[in-house]
């Protein structure tokens, strides 16, 4: 019974991913996290039958997920952390990242090379590159460990002070001291690994999916600047040793913050996303008007300009905004004159009643005043009783 239940959710996966484009964000569908909520010893059962059935990932895709599930584990739960992120960054706008909710909007929004898709190519190709830094830290990986590297720090480094009881992390001998004026120790995040792996797995992929030279470009672009986010944003920790509360000893490691502050790192990028075109005759991508800023490797940049995302289009890849909510204030991200494009409104009104000023009177009884709480568009009213 387990094993023809399981069949059931394989057939109604690979059927979902048939509709959609091949590529490897359908991971991120809700019927592939049906599958993956099922028992480890279901999913050992049919591993490598599964695994040769994703026809939505490339030879290469496939043979990781067989011969290495672990780190394919961390590849889907860096997509799904990506995903939650994308659907934080733009929570109250038009476009607000639900994509993944809807197999066919997947596949119409990533053959569409707009801003929102250079800023998921970023944000996934980072996830995977984060994750996998930090399992290799956390020894969660046989493939890799802690970074023995001694890199020179540069001067806007982040350092993080923290109590100088606290012993360093294990796993690492302390190096001689840097011209830094400190010593590596502890154990730094494998950026190198993460690097790595984000690259095999994802960047080789446009060999197998991008016919055009210009998506294929693009795409490779944007995944970089998604991992060079990740390695701008590396922080410097460290601990002070020392009798009495001195610091004669710094010990510091390389560590990655958390993937918020690179999520709105890259939200920035894609505000100020760059449209280009394919030089055919220098074989590079250049801004597609002259009065638009010239792009380094750090910058997104999109070949279709953005739909409104006002109305459902699922030929362009949008949801729409009709049933969101909003609120009333002034033209904001969130507020009702963004989201519902000159279309209007309703506004709904709620009583909340809440006790208040709670007093104990001896002997034995508590008592209290009730607040009537007046909410309209989200905007609260008090009235006191």
């Amino acid at each position: 019974m387990l094993l023809l239940h399981y069949q059931q959710l394989v057939f109604i996966f690979i059927t979902t991913i048939k509709i959609t484009s091949a590529f490897w964000w359908s991971l991120g569908l809700p019927s592939f996290q049906l599958w993956s909520s099922q028992p480890a010893a279901n999913q050992l059962l049919e591993k490598d039958q599964f695994c040769s059935s994703l026809k939505f990932l490339t030879p290469e895709q496939r043979s990781l997920c067989q011969t290495n599930p672990k780190i394919f584990s961390i590849i889907h739960r860096s997509l799904r952390l990506a995903i939650d992120e994308c659907q934080y960054q733009f929570r109250n706008q038009r476009w607000n990242c639900s994509l993944f909710n809807q197999p066919e909007i997947l596949g119409k929004l990533i053959l569409r090379k707009t801003p929102e898709t250079a800023f998921m190519y970023a944000l996934t190709s980072a996830a995977v590159m984060h994750n996998i830094a930090k399992a290799c830290s956390k020894g969660e990986l046989r493939e890799c460990g802690c970074d023995k590297s001694q890199p020179k720090v540069s001067t806007d480094a982040m350092v993080k002070y923290q109590s100088t009881t606290t012993k360093p992390p294990t796993n690492a001998a302390l190096s001689p001291m840097s011209s830094d004026g400190f010593e590596w120790g502890g154990c730094s995040d494998d950026l190198k690994f993460g690097r790595n792996i984000s690259v095999s797995f994802i960047d080789r992929q446009e060999l197998f999916m991008t016919p055009r030279r210009i998506v294929s470009l693009v795409n490779l672009h944007n995944n970089e600047a998604g991992r060079q986010s990740v390695e701008r944003n590396v922080q410097l920790t460290c601990k002070c040793h020392g009798v009495s509360g001195s610091c004669t000893l710094r010990v510091c490691w390389r560590t990655l913050p958390d993937f918020r502050i690179i999520g709105s790192e890259l939200r920035t990028k894609y505000a100020s996303a760059t449209q280009v075109r394919f030089n055919r005759a220098m074989n590079i991508l250049k801004p597609r008007k002259a009065s638009q800023k010239l792009f380094n490797t750090t910058d997104l940049i999109h070949i279709h300009m953005s739909p409104s995302f006002c109305e459902k289009n699922l030929q362009l890849g949008s949801l729409g905004t009709k049933g969101r909510e909003c609120n009333l204030t002034t033209n904001e991200a969130g507020s009702c004159s963004v989201l519902c494009c000159d279309r209007g409104y309703e506004t709904i009104i709620s009583t909340i009643e809440e006790d208040c000023d709670c007093q104990f009177h001896w002997c034995c009884e508590v008592r209290f005043k009730k607040n009537t709480f007046i909410s309209v568009g989200g905007d609260e009213i008090i009235v006191l009783d």
